[in-house]
């Protein structure tokens, strides 16, 4: 393992104390050719630390180390996206890129609401710390407002059994009877978060809370008039067979 660090103007490259003379002598001749400045996508110290903040405060929550449901977590997402094991550290040669850091956060969030889990994470430290929900360190907020109408899960404050909300005014497509699901954008909302939605009205709340309704496609709507008994009553499903 090899880590380049700075000393004031010298460039030091530090390496494991059991490298053998030989192995020293050819890292050597390796580095008088000269090094090539190479950028690389990989995973940010931001993105590294909310992944260790959501392994500790879930694992608290669920009975396991952050280490030991690091490990759960990532061999669960790399195999069911079938790619290669990778490392949540931007030192590590096999570091994840960016875009698989985000992924993977967002896979764990949805993971979590699937799981009943109400993540709520302990984010910075000492007088900057401060508790912050799945809805504010989600990289996706599109993919996370799906996840929350899926398991009836409020999409402001994850409280279960949330209801359906229309996120644009219903009456606008005739009433419930004329609605297929693909007319209008929804989002879950908890009681409480659905009464104060209609009180300050949606540019109020999407500023307040950074949320949007999601428009549905007719696989999705199909999926969630299982869950939402009594919505969609216009839709129909041969239409789309």
């Amino acid at each position: 393992m090899y880590r380049l660090i700075f000393e004031n103007d010298r460039a030091i490259l530090e390496v494991n104390e059991n490298m053998s003379v030989a192995e020293l002598k050819k890292l050597h001749s390796k580095l008088s050719k000269g090094i090539e400045i190479k950028k690389v996508d990989t995973i940010s110290d931001e993105q590294m630390k909310i992944l260790w903040c959501i392994f500790k405060d879930l694992g608290e929550l669920i009975g396991y180390t952050k280490e030991e449901l690091r490990e759960i977590l990532q061999n669960k997402y790399c195999s069911e996206k079938k790619i290669e094991y990778f490392s949540i550290s931007p030192n590590k040669r096999n570091c994840a890129s960016k875009d698989i850091a985000t992924d993977f956060i967002s896979w764990i969030i949805e993971w979590s609401i699937h799981q009943g889990y109400n993540l709520i994470l302990h984010i910075g430290k000492g007088p900057n710390k401060r508790l912050r929900g799945a809805r504010e360190i989600c990289p996706d907020i599109q993919r996370y407002t799906i996840a929350c109408l899926r398991n009836k899960v409020c999409a402001v404050c994850g409280r279960v059994e949330a209801d359906l909300h229309h996120w644009d005014n219903v009456n606008s497509i005739g009433g419930y009877e004329f609605d297929d699901g693909l007319k209008t954008r929804f989002i879950s909302l908890c009681r409480e978060h659905h009464n104060l939605f209609h009180a300050i009205g949606e540019k109020e709340f999407e500023n307040k809370y950074h949320l949007q309704g999601v428009w549905l496609n007719p696989t999705m709507v199909m999926e969630l008039k299982k869950v939402y008994s009594g919505h969609f009553r216009a839709f129909r499903k041969e239409n789309y067979e």
